[in-house]
């Protein structure tokens, strides 16, 4: 799915939860950016969909992620700020 085609696909669900009155548009504006800037930053990230999460401390963001690995040692990792 190219960029253009997933800001196609936003903005129509924003439109949707617009209609339904659902949702807040300017949180998921934001959310959007951010993941697109992490997609953006790798063209292997082309066809996929991000996970984010967030640490309260830096040791457990790095336990979390020597368990995934352990498990799934191929996935790719992006250390946002």
């Amino acid at each position: 799915m190219t960029l253009r085609d997933r800001c196609r696909e936003f903005l129509s669900q924003q439109r949707q939860n617009g209609i339904m009155r659902v949702g807040d548009p300017v949180k998921d504006l934001m959310d959007f950016v951010e993941t697109e800037k992490g997609r953006s930053a790798d063209r292997s990230l082309e066809n996929t969909k991000a996970l984010v999460l967030y640490f309260s401390t830096e040791q457990d963001r790095e336990g979390f992620l020597a368990l995934v690995h352990e498990v799934k040692p191929n996935m790719i990792t992006k250390r946002m700020p």
